[in-house]
């Protein structure tokens, strides 16, 4: 890991998994952090935590769905420290679902996280690096859901795929404006982190908790497959070594699980070739 003093990192989805990692990481770097996060008990934890270690760093508790709340945190970030050197726009949750019966609400609530949050980070944050005009970075996380398709969670791989996309068109906007300020896609597979938990933040304005959806075994069947992948995932310390590893080394595509590599190829050839997606039988 390069030497970070001084320099200034902004996280959002700052409080559990891959985003708390990447705290303590640049934070034990010699880094300025900007955190945010949904979550006030952890991002209030976690703050204290690197302040007792020396870190300078301030908390910001928000949503991402909320435009006006990412700026004011891209705001305070700069009046704060004066510039961003990187922005992990890290922010994610996930549901699951058959399409055809899983609730609207549930769509409406991963593309507002998953793909506005990506885009409330950018609008918010790039203009001002842009400005800066000097060499920095801003990583986009999505998944491998956004290479590869499953089929338990199909707004979770629809906002995804969303998400990358937007990420490449951002990197060429960039390169198109001459600007200083370089793009990186993360794309994990699973790993230890808490997003199978991300419902317990959930606006219950946003939900009817009673839909009877949520009663069926379908959707007690699909919860049941995130809940339990989740704890044979990559390590978080080790999926957050490759990102940091592979961004410093000016990598787009971040990939943490290489295993995955041959189905990625595997599918970019059947889509060459016109076949007909296959189910995994598990």
């Amino acid at each position: 890991m390069q030497d970070y003093q001084g320099k200034v990192v902004a996280i959002t989805g700052a409080a559990n998994g891959i985003g708390k990692e990447l705290a303590l990481r640049f934070g034990a770097a010699g880094a300025r952090l900007a955190l945010a996060d949904i979550d006030a008990d952890h991002l209030g934890a976690l703050r204290k935590e690197l302040e007792d270690y020396g870190v300078e760093v301030f908390e910001s508790v928000f949503d991402v769905r909320h435009f006006a709340d990412m700026e004011a945190f891209a705001v305070r970030t700069v009046a704060t420290y004066g510039a961003v050197d990187l922005f992990f726009n890290n922010a994610g949750v996930i549901s699951v679902g058959t399409i055809w019966d899983q609730p609207l609400a549930d769509w409406d609530w991963l593309f507002d996280v998953n793909v506005k949050g990506v885009v409330h980070g950018i609008k918010a944050f790039v203009p001002k690096m842009i400005a800066q005009d000097t060499p920095c970075r801003i990583i986009d996380t999505a998944s491998i859901a956004g290479l590869l398709t499953v089929e338990n969670s199909p707004a979770y791989v629809a906002s995804k795929f969303a998400s990358l996309s937007l990420t490449e068109v951002l990197e060429l906007q960039l390169q198109g404006i001459g600007s200083k300020v370089t793009a990186h896609v993360v794309c994990p597979a699973v790993v230890q982190t808490d997003l199978d938990n991300c419902l317990r933040h959930r606006d219950p304005s946003t939900y009817d908790a009673n839909d009877p959806y949520y009663a069926t075994d379908d959707f007690r069947a699909k919860t049941a497959v995130v809940t339990g992948s989740i704890p044979l995932g990559l390590p978080v310390a080790d999926a957050v070594e490759t990102i940091i590893t592979e961004m410093e080394k000016g990598t787009f595509y971040i990939l943490t699980h290489p295993a995955y590599n041959p189905a990625i190829t595997g599918r970019t050839a059947a889509i060459v070739a016109g076949v007909r997606p296959k189910l995994v039988v598990r």
